[in-house]
């Protein structure tokens, strides 16, 4: 586990490396499991200060649980150029 020292806390799931999880929340959706993203999507309706970093979802995938809480800021989806 690594984060940039500017961060007031660090952590996974209930496990904190240094502060609480008081503040804003960075999360890399990726790398949780199953279980901590389900645990995760129960806390987060607690709270409006989180981004969630994933890869786009694909067009056959069911939306995830922070996509309907919130909103898209960039997106790095290819788009094939006209011709």
């Amino acid at each position: 586990m690594s984060a940039p020292p500017f961060f007031q806390s660090a952590g996974r799931g209930d496990l904190k490396f240094w502060a609480e999880d008081d503040g804003p929340t960075v999360v890399v959706w990726e790398s949780l499991s199953e279980s901590e993203q389900e645990q995760w999507s129960d806390k987060k309706g607690k709270s409006k200060d989180w981004v969630v970093w994933c890869r786009s979802r694909k067009k056959d995938e069911e939306q995830r649980p922070f996509e309907v809480d919130g909103k898209e800021i960039f997106s790095n989806r290819s788009k094939q150029a006209k011709p």
